[in-house]
């Protein structure tokens, strides 16, 4: 009984825990329309240095994180 309620206990932390990493790209996409790859080269890993980013983004955020009127009308 103890035993299955580790692993339950594991695996909805390991739920939760994905679930808050995605929270991030859900908000960017509602705020702007936009898919995580306008901006990225790959997906950077949690907390990484390197935000793996392409010249949209680096226009992003050199722009206070907002997009251009140009960023604005290019397709996703």
């Amino acid at each position: 009984m103890k035993r299955s309620f580790w692993a339950v206990a594991l695996m909805l932390a390991i739920f939760l825990g994905l679930n808050f990493q995605a929270a991030g790209s859900a908000k960017y996409t509602k705020d702007t329309g936009k898919k995580c790859k306008f901006c990225h080269t790959a997906v950077p890993a949690k907390d990484a240095t390197d935000p793996k980013l392409n010249e949209d983004g680096e226009l992003f955020k050199k722009n206070n994180y907002k997009l251009t009127e140009e960023q604005k009308a290019k397709a996703s």
